[in-house]
């Protein structure tokens, strides 16, 4: 547990250290957020905080790899397999934020990164069915596990619109995965969350509303696919609890939004990688709310759904799954109150 500790300390000191250098960096380079119709931000901002992301991960992984002992071996190549491919993801993103990238070469760089997890054996094989039995996956395992890991890759990164949201949703999934870990007494799979939770709590010291630097590209599409590949290391891929639901409820808006944005613009009949104004955190700005507000809620209804996969994970009970019912309940609401109904009702008009 000290060591636990010691490595989200760690990270969270080295974010904060290299947070003002990175930031005079993009600023002196020009490496900027601009404002233009779809953002909400009024002011030039600097990027490449996934640099700071990744530096912090990586010192908190480096005294891991320093001080663990051999019952440690495991999390060690897990550790190492899933920051080769963060290391491309990181990669892509810090080109995507200094040059820009089009979709099908993004795209295709995240399979490879994917790739790169599945070759070493982390792969979805099988899904537990939360009313009973197992389904195995078969061939599908692949694809599946594929679709899971550049969808929370890019679903992070589509949500990534409003100071401090993206960063403070990540958080509350980090803190869930490292919770449940110790909960069943797995401390190895806790480290490399908690290693991410210290570096995403000093990084929202700058980039909470108004921010001072933002994730950009290589920030959310790397914190993204991280959590995703700690979904299906050891504490979640070979529990016997309800499996995926637990990182799906946790990360319910950030899939919702992408799920929802897919649709709308299939719908509309232009592509789907293209980025309108339409998420869920624009439509809740248009209701009215402040920057602060729509942060502070939709954190707070993540935080909330994260209180609630942990429950229905360390009860392993068929009652418990009736929390779920809470969250369908919330979303159904939240998809008629924000005007997104019309988008599954078939033959409703095109906006």
């Amino acid at each position: 547990m000290i060591l636990l500790l010691s490595t989200s300390i760690v990270a969270f000191l080295i974010a904060i250290i290299m947070t003002p250098l990175i930031r005079k960096i993009a600023l002196k380079y020009g490496i900027c957020a601009h404002p233009n119709h779809r953002t909400v931000h009024q002011d030039i901002v600097p990027k490449l905080g996934g640099i700071i992301v990744f530096a912090a991960y990586l010192a908190g992984f480096i005294l891991i790899m320093l001080f663990a002992g051999q019952q440690f071996e495991t999390l060690v190549r897990e550790g190492i397999i899933f920051l080769i491919g963060g290391s491309l993801i990181l990669i892509v993103g810090i080109y995507d934020d200094i040059n820009g990238i089009g979709y099908y070469k993004k795209m295709i760089l995240q399979t490879i990164a994917a790739f790169i997890v599945i070759l070493f054996g982390y792969k979805i094989s099988i899904i537990i069915n939360p009313f009973g039995g197992i389904i195995s996956l078969g061939f599908l395992s692949i694809p599946f596990t594929l679709l899971w890991i550049v969808g929370i890759t890019n679903a992070v990164n589509l949500i990534d619109g409003l100071d401090g949201l993206a960063a403070g949703i990540s958080l509350g999934a980090a803190c869930v995965i490292v919770a449940v870990s110790l909960w069943f007494g797995n401390i190895a799979s806790a480290f490399p969350a908690a290693i991410l939770a210290g570096a995403l709590l000093a990084f929202l010291i700058f980039n909470f509303n108004p921010a001072k630097i933002f994730l950009g590209d290589s920030g959310s599409l790397f914190i993204g696919f991280m959590l995703a590949c700690f979904s299906i290391n050891g504490t979640f891929r070979h529990s016997s609890a309800v499996a995926l639901l637990i990182p799906i409820i946790v990360l319910g808006i950030p899939i919702t939004d992408t799920i929802l944005a897919f649709i709308r613009r299939l719908r509309k009949g232009i592509h789907p990688f293209v980025a309108d104004r339409e998420h869920v955190h624009h439509r809740l700005l248009n209701l009215g709310l402040s920057h602060k507000q729509v942060v502070l809620l939709m954190n707070g209804v993540s935080y909330f759904w994260g209180a609630i996969a942990f429950v229905i994970y360390t009860t392993n009970s068929h009652y418990s799954l009736l929390l779920l019912l809470i969250v369908l309940i919330i979303i159904l609401i939240g998809l008629k109150k924000l005007g997104f109904v019309q988008y599954f009702v078939i033959g409703s008009q095109k906006r």
